[in-house]
């Protein structure tokens, strides 16, 4: 089910799209499959994982080759010019920044879902 966000201060909507970590990390190996060829600018694309343990890896346009860990995953967020897919909870800042979390937190002074 896709969640729409308004974030009031601009009068923008931030599409949140709840899919499986499978999904998110098919995603993520043609992310890094383009950045080694270089086929595309991956300054639109981001990726977020939180592991278990309460470390988090970022995988972007600054990404450094490193492995990167498919096991322990506590939440994901693929953040393109598009949407945020998200796997697990999410928590959203009052500019409509989405980040992995343990626990789901919207921003409630600034964001409002729209049904």
């Amino acid at each position: 089910m896709i969640r729409t966000f308004l974030i009031k201060d601009i009068d923008y909507k931030i599409i949140v799209e709840p899919t499986t970590r499978k999904n998110i990390l098919s995603y993520l190996d043609e992310y890094l499959e383009n950045l080694e060829y270089d086929f595309f600018d991956p300054s639109d694309d981001c990726f977020a994982i939180l592991y278990m343990d309460g470390s988090i890896d970022y995988i972007n346009e600054d990404y450094d080759g490193h492995k990167i860990k498919r096991q322990h995953i506590a939440s994901m967020v693929y953040t393109s010019s598009y949407s945020d897919m998200v796997y697990g909870k999410f928590e959203m800042n009052p500019y409509g920044v989405v980040y992995p979390a343990f626990d789901e937190q919207i921003d409630d002074t600034n964001i409002v879902e729209l049904v």
